[in-house]
């Protein structure tokens, strides 16, 4: 079955702050692990400041079905498509929702590394996803495989 990997950015239109929406933030990821190992998609949720980087890996139809999903909800503001190209394998295998940066804490202690990604991305979305991966590889932040 061919494969695809779709990089996105939004801004974070929720209202909550602090510990309340690193709560938020991990049910989402939680929620959407639960979602896309359903449908056949692996990927990584990064959390930084205000923003989200978000990697989906899978068959076209469930990313695009994923994807205008996320267009539609209240919790994203600013959704910009950076990339979506066909790949001959996953860079997030173990994970069908991996949270980046998801706690205060861990933003904190990250934040250079974190920050470093979502740059990537307005220049190089290929380097920004391989630095996702590098920071789950280096045991830099906690994420379980779901």
């Amino acid at each position: 079955m061919p494969l695809s990997r779709l990089l996105y950015v939004s801004r974070c239109a929720m209202r909550q702050t602090g510990p309340e929406r690193d709560a938020v933030v991990r049910e989402l990821a939680d929620r959407s692990a639960v979602r896309n190992a359903g449908s056949g998609l692996t990927g990584s949720l990064l959390h930084v400041g205000d923003h989200f980087v978000q990697v989906l890996e899978g068959p076209i139809g469930a990313i695009e079905r994923t994807f205008e999903a996320i267009c539609c909800d209240f919790r994203h503001d600013e959704v910009k498509l950076i990339d979506l190209v066909p790949v001959r394998e996953r860079i997030f295998s173990q994970w069908s929702m991996a949270l980046l940066g998801g706690g205060t804490s861990t933003a904190l202690k990250l934040r250079d590394d974190l920050e470093e990604v979502h740059f990537l991305v307005g220049i190089n979305a290929r380097e920004a996803v391989s630095q996702m991966r590098r920071l789950l590889d280096h045991g830099a932040v906690e994420a379980e495989p779901v």
